[in-house]
């Protein structure tokens, strides 16, 4: 996986707060699996767990108390019965 310097966290926060909340899940189950792919030896060069870090952050300001519960439930909404 190629090195990222242009990663800006603060453009990147800035994109999180303007997102609805299923774009912002969306875009964490997407971090996810991408974080998947990164070999261990990669992951100091990547810039994909920072990006999670964010989001978590982003999700825990808009649900106060309830960590990643939120991300959980929409998680189970989404699986096909």
């Amino acid at each position: 996986m190629p090195v990222e310097g242009d990663f800006d966290a603060g453009d990147f926060a800035d994109r999180l707060a303007e997102m609805s909340d299923d774009e912002l899940f969306e875009t964490m189950q997407e971090l996810e699996e991408e974080s998947d792919d990164i070999r261990p030896d990669e992951r100091d060069s990547s810039d994909v767990f920072a990006k999670i870090a964010l989001v978590e952050t982003a999700i825990e300001d808009r649900f106060p108390g309830q960590l990643l519960a939120p991300y959980k439930d929409w998680q189970q909404r989404r699986i096909p019965s």
